[in-house]
């Protein structure tokens, strides 16, 4: 009876040491010609979470931003694409 007792204290407690896990990675570039005049800059965001079951979602930003300096004025584009992936176990 012990023995079923102390397996049964065990597996609560592996049931509850499994946690919540989750991370954000970002990185940058920008890029600049012409004097300033011209600017280009790629970011990327990468987040991830996992709860304690194993099931993950990963989500991807990606955003491109380009301006251009001419006769006083900017003029600029930004384009983003996001991507959602879940994964369950």
């Amino acid at each position: 009876m012990k023995k079923l007792i102390f397996v049964s204290l065990l597996t609560v407690g592996a049931m509850f040491a499994q946690t919540d896990q989750q991370s954000t990675t970002q990185t940058t570039n920008t890029e600049s010609k012409d004097h300033g005049k011209k600017q280009k800059t790629d970011a990327t965001t990468t987040s991830s979470a996992t709860n304690g079951e194993g099931d993950s979602t990963t989500t991807t930003s990606q955003t491109a931003s380009k301006t251009k300096k001419k006769h006083g004025k900017t003029k600029g584009t930004t384009t983003t694409n996001t991507t959602t992936t879940d994964t369950k176990h």
